[in-house]
């Protein structure tokens, strides 16, 4: 009886039973790798997600800084603002030598110490608009005045300014910047003109009944 217990049937039953065994061991380790790397791949793909839209973020903001800028540049009252790399009167507006080359590259401490605070007017500190809530810093803008242009007729003095405009925007976290600028025109009419009879202001933004004589000739994005 022992020796049929321990015979060929009894040793074939115990290597088929081993080798399910085996093979059971085999397929959960196979499972286990899937599942891990369908986790891992979920992880990657959640991440991408996060810093595209961290990305789309920082660029909404920039733009939407720029365009604020932009039209707060228009919107300003006759005559043409003085170039100041200081605070004057609130404004800073820079000559095009005093930025470094690659200003978009600055850290945001450079930005925050030589730009102003999309929606905050710099003339009265008043905020007028949120531009993008969530971002991990607020959106700044700095103004160049790039060129100008007087001309002068016998009825009105009027200027011709050309201004570089740069926005930086940030997403969620500050790894995500985004920076455009963009080329902004108008004209101004001298502060002793401004409000003389017969179409005096004529050229200027805030003529009615004048074709539109300012805003964005260009723009692109730097970073």
């Amino acid at each position: 009886m022992i020796l049929q217990r321990y015979g060929p049937r009894y040793l074939s039953g115990r290597l088929q039973r081993g080798v399910a065994l085996l093979l059971c061991l085999l397929f959960l380790t196979a499972l286990a790798l899937l599942g891990l790397s369908a986790s891992a791949d979920a992880v990657l793909q959640n991440q991408l997600a996060a810093n595209h839209h961290d990305a789309q973020m920082a660029r909404q903001s920039a733009l939407s800084a720029l365009s604020w800028a932009e039209q707060w540049l228009t919107g300003l009252e006759d005559p043409s603002p003085d170039k100041c790399t200081i605070d004057c009167d609130g404004l800073k507006i820079y000559s095009p030598g005093d930025l470094p080359a690659r200003a978009e590259f600055s850290d945001p401490a450079w930005w925050d110490l030589h730009g102003h605070e999309a929606g905050i007017d710099p003339l009265t500190g008043e905020r007028n608009a949120t531009i993008v809530r969530g971002s991990a810093r607020p959106s700044i803008f700095i103004i160049v005045k790039a060129h100008e242009l007087p001309t002068q007729t016998a009825e009105t003095p009027v200027s011709q300014t050309w201004y570089r405009i740069l926005a930086r925007g940030s997403g969620r976290s500050e790894s995500a910047v985004s920076v455009v600028e963009s080329m902004v025109w108008r004209t101004w009419v001298s502060d002793g003109h401004k409000d003389s009879p017969d179409g005096a202001r004529a050229g200027s933004c805030h003529d009615p009944d004048q074709s539109p004589r300012c805003g964005r000739v260009s723009w692109r994005q730097l970073r």
